[in-house]
């Protein structure tokens, strides 16, 4: 008998592929595709990593230089959030196969043509996400990586500090002074190129685990938008029994979607917290960096800053998004059915899409740990408070 892996493979077409081949090929890497056995050594990489520098911010601070301590306490945290994304995926296996191969099954048993445009329109969307997102992340390394080559030679810059002079080595990410300037050249060599792999890494992980939740969140409303479809096109002439086959299906799979969409919301809403608060947090530390490189002038501290914070505020629109879309496209199924020729059918099919009706009272909501909805207004709402913040912080500056 095959294996879970194994029965899902048969199933895959060419429209499976172009869909969720890329979000496989990355999450396998990360050892978090769902139908396989899963591997660790990303989180233990990440964890070595980020428990260095957390002892460079507790033994060794800032060094006077500030943008370098910001950048590490953004990696600290990042690093953080990364391996702690790891642990709902974890424990919420179950759900994730079910999504999965909810997907892979909705793939194989396409209609017709025109469901199948429908249904591409939301692959493609997943699939544009991953790739800007993911080669916008590897093109934020280029800078961290040719911007600080390595110099394994003691003779390194100087840097004046309570007139004593100290040399210093160069480090992808973080205050040069963590490193020690006595240690020897292939020790420091192997250091950095460690750094280095944990920022592609991290990358990988960071952003790879939004844009797979992305995809997900992408194909379950693309199956609404096709329940909408078929509940819209019910012809009340048709042959009583041919209806009440028909509306049985569909109530089956709107209760089938609406578990998918609860399930969705169970697994990440955790992941979806923690996304919101260390985003928020480096957001408000970037902005202090921001209006302290507007008042000195510092073209390279408001550059920073800047690009920190849209890659921070685009991360949780993204979020926002899903929410918004999951929300509206479970909203318009009463629309459909109102919209159907129900005046055209017996009262006891009447009867049943009404249920289907009352069934949507109780919209879905994708919500960050169950306290806040995630949705386009709520995002506006955040992005306000941000700025209020700004403006409080900018005050205290004067």
């Amino acid at each position: 008998m095959m294996n879970s892996e194994e029965s899902s493979e048969v199933a895959w077409n060419s429209d499976t592929i172009y869909a969720l081949g890329l979000h496989r090929t990355l999450t396998r890497l990360l050892g978090i595709w769902p139908i396989e056995r899963r591997r660790y050594l990303v989180i233990c990489q990440t964890l070595m990593v980020a428990m260095i520098y957390i002892i460079g911010l507790i033994t060794k601070g800032n060094c006077d230089a500030i943008i370098d301590f910001v950048d590490a306490i953004t990696l600290v945290s990042v690093s953080t959030l990364s391996i702690l994304k790891f642990i709902p995926l974890h424990l919420n296996q179950g759900s994730m196969s079910l999504m999965v191969n909810s997907a892979i099954e909705d793939w194989k048993n396409i209609e017709s043509k025109k469901l199948r445009e429908m249904m591409l329109k939301y692959a493609y969307k997943g699939r544009l996400v991953l790739i800007v997102q993911m080669c916008g992340a590897y093109m934020t390394n280029i800078p961290v990586i040719f911007g600080n080559f390595p110099n394994p030679s003691v003779n390194t810059h100087e840097k004046s500090v309570i007139n004593m002079t100290s040399i210093f080595r160069n480090v992808p990410m973080g205050p040069n002074c963590w490193f020690p300037s006595s240690a020897s050249g292939n020790v420091y060599l192997a250091f950095y190129f460690l750094v280095i792999l944990h920022l592609i890494i991290l990358c990988t992980g960071y952003i790879g685990t939004d844009v797979y939740i992305f995809g997900i969140a992408m194909h379950v409303c693309g199956q609404f938008e096709l329940l909408y479809h078929h509940l819209v096109n019910l012809d009340g002439d048709e042959n009583y029994y041919n209806l009440r086959v028909k509306i049985r299906k569909l109530t089956k799979r709107h209760c089938h979607l609406l578990m998918l969409a609860n399930e969705f919301e169970n697994t990440f809403n955790l992941i979806i917290l923690l996304q919101v608060a260390v985003n928020t947090f480096i957001i408000c530390v970037s902005g202090i960096i921001l209006i302290r490189g507007l008042r000195v002038g510092s073209a390279e501290l408001i550059f920073a800053a800047m690009i920190r914070m849209y890659l921070l505020y685009f991360q949780l629109f993204i979020y926002c998004y899903i929410g918004e879309n999951l929300t509206t496209h479970a909203l318009k199924l009463q629309v459909a059915v109102y919209n159907c020729s129900w005046y055209k059918m017996p009262p006891s099919l009447i009867h049943d899409l009404a249920f289907i009706m009352m069934r949507n009272n109780y919209s879905f909501r994708l919500t960050a740990g169950k306290i806040y909805d995630m949705n386009i207004s709520n995002f506006q709402k955040l992005i306000k408070t941000m700025f209020s913040y700004f403006s409080v912080i900018r005050l205290m500056f004067e």
